[in-house]
């Protein structure tokens, strides 16, 4: 696997300018130094940590691992494991060679394990299984200048990275409910791990708003396994151009109670087959573009003194049904955080949504089923619901047992529905 030397080179360079300053901040007894890092494993580092953040480098390691298991639906009952580490470098340039507001962000991941719904032959729609994808190869996710301007009014970010927009947490186990969903039945949006060359600028008029606009490389050689940790792709191959935006509102109600309202558009310039020419005529009708639209809420709605919080979340996500098989993505749900008095770092995840296939695929696939009529069984909507519980078990680890039921797999009616439970295991280092 060719490496490329910009990548590597990175590193030391930003290691040797920062860490002159460890030394001094462990002989300094920092009072600060002694709760910076709480929430990860390894701590502060005697305090080495927090001399280096104010150098201007901070240094991730995160592992994430998923054990499911379907004890109904699919083909065959089946267990799979799959894991992930990630390693990040996080370098403010101001602080370490006087650039004001700018800094530069490494990201390296690495993904191992099988995908139950192809061991247990589930035939979902969207995986039960997050964190697999895309294959077992390690990866250059982020590799990305940012510079701020005007009081942090803009925002400008280039280099490559995956698409950074719909910003989801991933806090649950079925991908419906986790992460950038257009990208998961949308082409062109290739989603963390992947990385690609883009630009972005954010734009915040007030504290309370923004306007994001981006464009992204759509080249679907970054999907290959041997991209590794290469700047470039082989062919630096170019089928088109993502272009996003994205407009924000973030609010504080009452004073206290933290708000997200999100709407979105893309634009996809590729070459896509259009699904219903193709089954008609056997030779595809390429279009020449392909466009999507989004919207997110989240809301916090209620917390006491003692930590407790509920906040509810709601996401669209619609993609063109000419070229995209599934065609919308809906979800609903909550977190319960501190959910018991003696456990203030518990979480609580429910979530319901509905996956569905597009009108041009369903009458795709009844055109090619010889003999088929009207009454044929065709897939529509897939009806995934999760509900987990985050147990904080030691400082950085959280543990997340899990349930899912998948209703119509695939979207077909006549698939026996899926139940699937799962342990999700969290490890900030």
């Amino acid at each position: 696997m060719a490496v490329s030397a910009p990548a590597i080179a990175i590193l030391p360079l930003l290691l040797a300018v920062a860490l002159p300053a460890v030394a001094k901040a462990e002989a300094s007894g920092d009072p600060d130094a002694l709760n910076a890092y709480a929430d990860r494993i390894s701590g502060d580092w005697g305090g080495a940590r927090t001399a280096l953040s104010r150098r201007g480098l901070d240094m991730s390691l995160s592992y994430i691992n998923e054990w499911l298991h379907n004890s109904t639906g699919g083909e065959r009952d089946a267990s799979a494991y799959a894991d992930q580490f990630a390693v990040g470098l996080d370098a403010n340039l101001e602080a370490l060679v006087g650039w004001p507001g700018a800094s530069f962000h490494v990201l390296v991941t690495n993904r191992n394990g099988p995908q139950l719904d192809a061991k247990a032959g589930l035939g979902t729609l969207l995986e039960t299984h997050e964190i697999y994808g895309r294959g077992h190869y390690t990866r250059l996710t982020r590799f990305y200048l940012q510079q701020s301007l005007f009081d942090q009014r803009v925002t400008l970010n280039l280099g490559r990275s995956d698409v950074d927009f719909f910003p989801l947490s991933c806090d649950f186990i079925n991908i419906s409910f986790c992460g950038p969903l257009p990208g998961y039945h949308s082409n062109g949006w290739y989603t963390w791990p992947i990385g690609q060359y883009f630009a972005n600028v954010t734009f915040r008029p007030t504290r309370t708003s923004y306007l994001k606009l981006g464009a992204s490389d759509v080249n679907p050689r970054n999907l290959d396994g041997d991209q590794g940790l290469r700047l470039r792709t082989p062919h630096d191959d170019h089928d088109g151009i993502l272009s996003n935006v994205e407009a924000g509102w973030l609010p504080r109600l009452f004073g206290r109670l933290d708000g997200a309202y999100r709407i979105g558009f893309w634009r996809n310039s590729t070459d896509q087959a259009d699904l219903l020419v193709s089954a008609q005529s056997g030779t595809p009708l390429m279009r020449d573009q392909s466009t999507g639209y989004y919207a997110m809420a989240q809301q916090q709605v209620w917390f006491n003194e003692s930590g407790r919080l509920l906040t509810l979340f709601a996401n669209l996500s619609r993609s063109d049904p000419d070229v995209d098989r599934v065609d919308r993505l809906i979800s609903l749900g909550l977190w319960l955080h501190g959910p018991f008095a003696g456990r203030p770092h518990d979480r609580v995840g429910f979530a319901v949504g509905q996956n569905r296939v597009g009108a041009p695929a369903r009458e795709a696939e009844r055109l090619a089923q010889p003999g088929a009529g009207m009454d044929a069984v065709l897939p529509r909507h897939e009806n995934p619901v999760e509900l987990n519980y985050q147990f904080a078990v030691l400082r950085g680890v959280q543990l997340m047992p899990s349930v899912q039921h998948v209703r119509h797999p695939g979207g077909r009616s006549d698939n026996d529905s899926a139940l699937v439970w799962g342990l999700k295991l969290n490890a900030d280092f």
